[in-house]
């Protein structure tokens, strides 16, 4: 197993692709934190599928766009576990709203979504691992950070070009601690973030037509990559962005 013992904190963890990496995670040997804010029962469920692989999990409420929320669940975190290895960046929204529709109160939601609370975890958690003496944070963004992916995605794509910047500059001032920091771009996948612009009519076929391999990624495509990264496989890898997207941006 790659990951023994590790303490890894998924956040958005309870749905989606942060389900799926939280279970991968689990596979590998790691006991795993799952962040969620709304989806309490999806949360306790996947910490039940957890403790099933006979590892440790726990499921911790917090807004991660809001400092005191995740001072609170780190502190939770390091009472319980003394440590964390591994934060895997997940939680995210991705509305479809066109450049003229968008509000600034959804500018604002998902920026301190997407991008804020990359920043406020990644702080939080790097204080830790620096008295640790190492650590891994790998980042989920996306393809869309990369290319303009769709006109009603203006707020989403922006959120994304700003995560993936800040994973290069996070890793060039966590390296001198020894935490390497790395970003996944998934391509499509259908989640429930995503769904209902996925509904409509003639994007799904448009986005496959374009998409050398295909088809639309599923969740569990995203997992092999972060496993990598989180790994001391990927112990000279800091300041990538991993595209996985099926050839899309080919």
């Amino acid at each position: 197993m790659k990951l023994k013992d590790k303490i890894a904190l998924v956040t958005g963890g309870s749905r989606g692709i942060g389900r799926a990496i939280s279970l991968g995670l689990a596979k590998e040997g790691a006991h795993v934190v799952v962040n969620y804010v709304t989806h309490k029962e999806s949360a306790y469920e996947v910490v039940t599928k957890i403790k099933g692989l006979e590892r440790k999990a726990l499921a911790i409420k917090s807004d991660i766009s809001k400092k005191t929320e995740v001072t609170r669940m780190v502190k939770k975190v390091m009472d319980e576990f003394g440590r964390i290895d591994i934060l895997v960046n997940n939680a995210g929204v991705g509305p479809f709203k066109s450049f003229l529709e968008t509000t600034e109160e959804l500018w604002d939601r998902t920026l301190a979504i997407n991008l804020k609370g990359i920043f406020l975890v990644s702080q939080a958690v790097s204080m830790e691992m620096i008295k640790q003496g190492k650590g891994k944070i790998v980042n989920i963004t996306s393809i869309s950070g990369e290319k303009a992916t769709h006109p009603d995605q203006v707020v989403y794509c922006t959120s994304k070009a700003g995560a993936n910047m800040l994973t290069k500059v996070m890793a060039l001032a966590l390296a001198p601690y020894n935490i390497t920091v790395n970003a996944v771009l998934p391509g499509t996948i259908e989640t429930d973030i995503n769904r209902e612009g996925l509904s409509r009519p003639g994007v799904k076929e448009c986005i496959i037509e374009r998409t050398p391999l295909k088809k639309l990624g599923k969740p569990e495509d995203v997992v092999g990559a972060v496993i990598l990264l989180s790994s001391e496989d990927a112990d000279w890898i800091t300041g990538e962005l991993m595209v996985i997207d099926g050839g899309y941006l080919l």
